[in-house]
């Protein structure tokens, strides 16, 4: 019955994308995004026991819950984390938000954040709850299964870390209003034209 099952999940994925199956390719589209690079489906964290057909599918369904900001550093450029510790456990720590820097591979940078984020204590042991702290980390992939099967991302193996003043981490406040500021230059009419550094609609 499962190997059924499974053939019909493959004769699903290669109808639908028949031209990028097994390909170094990721397919956007404004429901979903799949990475089909079967490279990429071995490096995730967890997915041993999933078929590559599976990983498609999980992809296909659960690409819009993932962590948004984690997910565009791990495509493209990571510069950096900021937060303030709000839990801690025997292993692991969590971060009550984090703070996103990174850049695209054109050099326009983002920002965002994540909240409450979960990371192993290791290389966090002198700090405290409540403690601010910078750091770079690594982001990567994993199968996430507490709320059915998804794809999602998360940090790891901390470096450079830094206890930092409360005031360095943006506010709500500012965090909103960048919001605010990308919505409204990611549909601007001149966006094509424009360097993100500074709007030329006000020249």
């Amino acid at each position: 019955m499962k190997s059924n099952i499974k053939k019909e999940n493959q004769t699903k994925m290669q109808k639908l994308f028949p031209e990028y199956y097994g390909q170094k390719v990721i397919l956007k589209d404004h429901d979903y995004m799949i990475d089909f690079d079967p490279d990429e489906f071995h490096k995730t964290v967890g997915a041993e026991k999933l078929t590559y057909d599976e990983y498609l599918d999980i992809q296909m369904k659960s690409s819009h819950e993932v962590r948004a900001y984690f997910k565009t550093c791990y495509y493209n450029i990571p510069l950096g984390f900021k937060g303030r510790i709000e839990r801690r456990t025997k292993n692991n720590i969590c971060f009550e938000r984090i703070f996103v820097e990174g850049m695209f591979p054109d050099g326009v940078c983002f920002d965002g954040k994540e909240e409450h984020v979960w990371m192993s204590n290791t290389e966090f042991e002198e700090y405290e709850i409540g403690d601010c702290v910078s750091f770079f980390a690594e982001v990567y992939r994993y199968v996430k299964t507490s709320n059915g099967k998804q794809i999602d991302f998360a940090l790891r193996n901390p470096e450079n870390i830094k206890r930092i003043k409360p005031y360095e981490l943006p506010s709500d406040k500012e965090s909103f209003l960048q919001g605010i500021s990308r919505i409204v230059c990611d549909n601007c009419y001149l966006n094509e034209h424009c360097n993100k550094t500074y709007c030329i609609r006000k020249s």
